[in-house]
């Protein structure tokens, strides 16, 4: 997952920009400019200013809504590195690459779905991994012993082994979390993603949650085109809830339409409503533009029931 997304000839390291409509998928504030709204609304209430980092920035589309000098954007894409500088936003290729050493906030949409992932599977009373061999020329699947930090991720979840479900293990999510804490000690975290509780595993119909994305549709089986499609996955918060206590955060967990609603959506919307029936023509046709787009975050079937995950430092 991680040579077909990040290598020299990965997904996101060619000269397409894949976050936009001409791309491949569209994320929240691509949909709206107001998440990114919403979003700073709720960075003022709480006061914060101090070297504001947002990880996986990609284009900007969410940290150009920031209403601070003080603000950086982490992207591993060269390709969506040069449009972030086009608009005069600080980045950096790493998190290593950062000079400061503290944050009031660090936060990311759609990034933790990203971080490559192993895979488990539980068999005859044991615990397998999923591997990618190389196999007369072509790729394919086969099953190996777990090592012994997967399973030891697997322990720590209290996940229990099922035959008829795969387990997305987060162990890279886990070190992220660690060295963005160790290198900046934010005093915030926010991350938003698609994802589930633990406990919710085994209402999902599928049985393996990765999935690729191509053209913003669903595409193929993830070896078969490696470097062409999105790898991407469902979040298991609850264990990113239990990593971030672990490193010293207390956390809350929301639906992205809820923390929206609580931040200002309605006032935003009302404002629209109001302008719509004042406007006519092509700035009609644009206020009706952006009320879709503020509906489709809020939409319990799409974006809205996405998660939000709020970290404080104790």
């Amino acid at each position: 997952m991680h040579e077909a997304l990040y290598s020299k000839y990965g997904f996101f390291n060619n000269e397409k920009v894949r976050s936009q409509k001409g791309g491949d998928f569209l994320t929240s504030p691509e949909v709206s400019e107001y998440f990114g709204k919403i979003l700073n609304k709720w960075i003022q209430k709480n006061n914060l200013d101090l070297n504001i980092t947002e990880f996986g920035s990609g284009t900007g589309s969410l940290i150009e809504q920031i209403d601070s000098e003080n603000k950086f954007a982490v992207e591993i894409s060269s390709t969506a590195r040069g449009e972030l500088s086009k608009k005069n936003i600080k980045n950096f290729e790493s998190l290593e690459n950062l000079t400061f050493r503290n944050s009031d906030l660090v936060f990311g949409n759609e990034v933790l779905d990203n971080i490559p992932c192993s895979v488990a599977i539980y068999k005859d009373n044991k615990w397998l991994e999923k591997i990618v061999t190389l196999e007369n020329g072509g790729l394919s699947y086969d099953f190996v012993e777990a090592r012994k930090e997967t399973l030891d991720w697997i322990e720590v979840n209290q996940i229990k082994g099922d035959e008829n479900i795969d387990i997305e293990i987060q162990t890279n999510i886990d070190i992220f979390l660690e060295n963005i804490i160790n290198k900046l000690s934010p005093k915030n975290i926010l991350f938003f993603d698609y994802g589930f509780e633990q406990k919710d595993r085994g209402k999902r119909k599928y049985r393996s949650l990765i999935r690729t994305y191509k053209d913003h549709h669903l595409s193929v089986d993830p070896i078969l085109e490696p470097g062409y499609v999105d790898i991407t996955y469902d979040i298991n918060f609850s264990s990113v809830i239990r990593k971030l206590k672990t490193l010293g955060y207390e956390s809350s967990l929301f639906l992205q339409r809820d923390f929206l609603i609580s931040n200002g959506f309605n006032e935003y919307f009302d404002n629209l409503q109001n302008k719509l029936l004042l406007s006519e023509g092509m700035e009609n046709l644009k206020i009706n533009s952006q009320l879709s787009g503020l509906k489709a975050l809020i939409d319990s079937n799409g974006l809205g029931g996405f998660y939000c995950v709020e970290a404080k430092k104790i």
